[in-house]
């Protein structure tokens, strides 16, 4: 018995090193991980904002536009919310970009002009 493989035999397979990443690297892909939560978030949450300002339309036209207005206002608060939310995901200042809560705001302010 020999130690040498047989010439039809198929080489033992050769162990896989594990890349190990550098903490440029490391911090490169959090980035990136934590930007696809937020657009999946963003993306996610936003049916919500306009679903309730649909919802407000379709009530309005039933002749409630008490429950209407309200729905609109629930539309903008979880509009607000969303935007915090993802500033947080993205750890950036949750308030500091009032430009992005107001832009947050422009579903609900057309809703409200709509269902008024």
């Amino acid at each position: 018995m020999s130690s040498t493989p047989d010439p039809g035999s198929d080489p033992p397979p050769a162990r896989i090193q594990p890349r190990v990443m550098s903490a440029q690297e490391t911090a490169a892909l959090h980035t990136v991980q934590r930007r696809i939560v937020a657009i999946v978030f963003f993306a996610v949450a936003i049916h919500g904002v306009l679903g309730l300002v649909v919802v407000a339309d379709i009530i309005e036209e039933q002749g409630r536009r008490g429950g209407a207005i309200v729905l609109v206002v629930m539309s903008a608060v979880l509009a607000v919310v969303v935007s915090v939310v993802v500033r947080v995901i993205l750890d950036a200042k949750p308030f500091g970009s009032w430009p992005w809560i107001v832009l947050a705001l422009v579903p609900s302010a057309v809703g409200l002009a709509w269902v008024l």
